[in-house]
């Protein structure tokens, strides 16, 4: 095989970590696909109090935010854009118009980002000579809609990679400071730095400063590896013919690529194709040619399928089939296409003209791929994440516009104009929480017994390792009540940091889950595929948290393994340096003397083991550069559910209160907070009785879900983001 560059940095793949941008959650069992999926950390700094509340986002002059300028030695690349030098260091990003305008500060100047048609329009900051190094980013933004998203993209072996590194909230009125840093792999192409928001409203820019933190490394030093040698790996798909399809998420970028080995990979094991991003609606609707002439185009919008035409035209060379993904969706999806004329600067549209956009709309897509691609699509989801974190119809442009009854007509449309022989399925993520479940099942059932709803999609973004029994039990509830078939649609695991053996944890767990998925088909659920999000961990959306079968270097991970033996029979193989993990009623001790850390960061704190101050022996844990107040310190400790626990520790900060909590979704119980106004260490002891879903905690009782599958527990500075020191972590069973 040819060597191809791809550097230490991502075979190793210390990304930073990622959630959705279906908001900024403190945590979630899954998170929400999407084109710059990615864990999201923000940062708001507040610009100017003697700003007037009442200034426009669409105003020509601000007053600036005065910032101290980052000092860079010689000879190492920065960005540190000043809005208006003459050194320009920015491009635009999609369909945006960019003009430099005065501000109020003498002879100051602010970025504008106007005529923005789809979401990620914006700007580019092009950071090529920056792969290999860390970076951090200082920015000052300011757009109406009051969240300006500073993110990352590159290329690896012509697979995108699209990360959120945080959002600046509260920037309405005002510029707002926001700041981040990201490691970036020392092959990366094509990178960037850009500006984006969730809608498509003017953003302005004061300046951005992206510098390298440590020693500078030179991309054009990358260490070459060479590709591995994939032609005796076992085929996933001949493997599971019998059973349902095998597919993968395939972006463009990898199409294109000059690299071939992955689309070699790619057509040696996959029976099925879904576009990553390509077939999603800011993808289709074709916002040139439809906001060039509003009038001709008002009931139906123009489409464009040139972005998804390579992927459509490599399945169909190798005889492979494709999912369609997706039609209605909350993100993704361009605001004109909601507005009266396509202006969102006027009213949104009626109910009776967005019901006929809707309906052209699906018609457009499925006439294409009917006449284009015949017999090739197997299903299409006609609906993505309608429902909300709280168990609700999310709210939308779709309810704001036609109403809750949006999914029952898009469904109907979908039957009405879908080919012969492909199944209409609705998606989502944290499909198996009780309450959710119970919702999407409430909302589908309507429209399943109108026979306009083949499928339920189960995304199955696995974040922390849910138990089989509670998976497989909410795939056969769903077939059992809605009367319908089952798509695995967007499969991927996180590997557990904290664990003693990531890699093999990780493939025991694909390999028990594939064999719970087949000992379901035979209880006789149609279970008809089974799609991996991503080809390998350099090109997953969730890169940090390695989560599929393959590394970027294209190596098989012990996660293949456990796909073929599910099939095959047989153990997973323990490696060589295999450690043995804790038993169950083992203590658990942090106390960095080691220099390791049991834990991992939580969201966007950064981990150190230091020698300053130490309370117990030499060494503790820094925990600093927190952007968000739920940022913090987090250790596993499943193996003590159920149990009676003492806990004990040491914890130092400036802020006036530290919490140590539980991070269980939509709950996030302090299980005690300590006062560390004083800034000297402070002892914490105390117990928790987790022996019943009502918790008994110093700070009083809970009730947590009966069914819970992990104990994740963190610290967290809840009301700043000041840094905190640890030490002298301990927990045991007492009972």
């Amino acid at each position: 095989m040819k060597k191809q560059k791809i550097g230490a940095l991502v075979l190793a793949l210390s990304m930073i970590s990622s959630v959705a941008l279906a908001g900024c959650k403190k945590s979630d069992e899954s998170t929400t696909a999407s084109s710059s999926g990615g864990d999201t950390t923000t940062s708001a700094t507040s610009a100017s109090e003697s700003e007037s509340e009442s200034e426009s986002a669409t105003d020509a002059s601000f007053e600036q935010v005065e910032v101290n300028k980052p000092e860079v030695p010689d000879g190492v690349p920065s960005i540190l854009e000043d809005i208006g030098s003459d050194d320009v260091t920015y491009e635009p990003r999609g369909e945006v118009q960019l003009t430099v305008e005065d501000a109020d500060k003498a002879n100051g100047k602010v970025l504008h980002c106007a005529g923005r048609t789809d979401n990620w329009n914006g700007v580019n900051f092009p950071c090529d000579n920056l792969a290999g190094n860390t970076i951090n980013i200082q920015t000052a933004v300011k757009s109406e809609s009051g969240d300006v998203t500073i993110s990352l993209q590159f290329d690896m072996l012509g697979s995108p990679s699209y990360n959120n590194l945080f959002h600046v909230t509260g920037c309405a009125d005002g510029f707002v400071e926001g700041k981040g840093s990201t490691p970036i792999p020392e092959t990366a192409t094509n990178v960037y730095v850009y500006v984006e928001s969730g809608d498509t409203k003017d953003i302005y820019i004061d300046y951005m400063y992206i510098t390298v933190e440590g020693e500078y490394f030179d991309p054009s030093k990358a260490q070459e590896v060479e590709l591995a040698d994939f032609s005796s790996y076992e085929s996933l798909k001949e493997l599971y013919k019998d059973d349902f399809e095998i597919g993968c998420c395939v972006p463009a970028q990898m199409i294109e690529s000059d690299v071939e080995e992955p689309r070699q990979l790619l057509a040696a094991q996959f029976s099925s194709f879904t576009c990553e991003n390509e077939m999603k609606p800011e993808n289709i609707l074709d916002s040139a040619t439809t906001l060039a002439d509003p009038a001709k185009y008002d009931e139906a919008p123009a489409l464009d399928f040139s972005r998804c035409e390579g992927i459509l035209n490599f399945a169909k060379e190798n005889g492979i089939k494709m999912r369609g993904h997706t039609l209605v969706w909350h993100s993704q999806t361009p605001d004109w296409f909601f507005y009266e004329n396509y202006d969102v600067n006027g009213n949104l549209a009626s109910r009776d003209l967005m019901i006929k956009r809707l309906e052209n709309y699906i018609k457009g897509v499925f006439e294409y791929i009917g006449t284009n691609y015949p017999g090739m699509f197997y299903a299409f989801d006609v609906a993505n994440e309608c429902i909300d974190d709280h168990n609700n119809l999310r709210e939308s442009n779709w309810t704001k516009t036609i109403g809750d009854d949006f999914l029952e007509y898009a469904f109907k449309f979908a039957r009405q104009y879908a080919p012969e022989g492909v199944k209409l399925f609705y998606n989502d993520y944290n499909e198996y929480v009780e309450g959710k479940q119970n919702k999407i099942i409430e909302v589908l059932k309507p429209i399943a017994e109108a026979g306009n709803l083949d499928g339920m999609g189960l995304q199955s973004h696995i974040s922390s390792p849910i138990s089989m029994d509670k998976y497989i039990g909410a795939l056969k509830k769903y077939a059992d009540e809605l009367k319908v078939v089952i798509h695995v649609t967007e499969l991927d695991v996180n590997a557990v940091k904290s664990s003693s053996n990531p890699d093999y944890d990780q493939g025991v767990y694909y390999l028990n889950l594939f064999k719970a998925l087949l000992d379901a088909k035979a209880e006789g659920y149609a279970i008809e595929s089974v799609t991996i999000w991503g080809l390998t961990d350099a090109g997953s959306w969730r890169s940090s948290d390695t989560p599929v079968l393959f590394r970027g270097d294209l190596s098989k991970k012990p996660a293949f393994d456990g796909v073929v033996l599910a099939k095959k029979g047989g153990e997973l193989e323990k490696p060589a340096d295999y450690v043995e993990p804790p038993k169950d009623d083992d203590p658990f001790d942090d106390n960095y003397e080691n220099g390791e850390i049991a834990g991992s960061p939580r969201a966007g704190a950064k981990l150190e083991v230091v020698t300053d101050d130490a309370k117990e022996g030499e060494k503790c844990l820094s925990v600093s550069g927190m952007t968000e107040t739920w940022d913090g310190y987090v250790v596993d400790l499943t193996r003590y559910l159920g149990k009676k626990v003492k806990f004990s520790f040491y914890v130092k900060s400036t802020a006036a209160t530290t919490a140590f909590s539980a991070d269980i979704s939509d709950l996030w119980p302090h299980i005690i907070e300590i006062d560390t106004s004083s800034g000297e260490w402070v002892l914490v002891e105390g117990e928790m009785d987790l022996t019943t879903s009502n918790w008994v905690l110093p700070s009083g009782e809970v009730e947590v879900p009966a069914d819970l599958d992990s104990l994740r527990l963190y610290w967290e500075t809840f009301d700043c983001t000041d840094d905190f020191y640890l030490d002298g972590v301990h927990f045991e069973v007492v009972g």
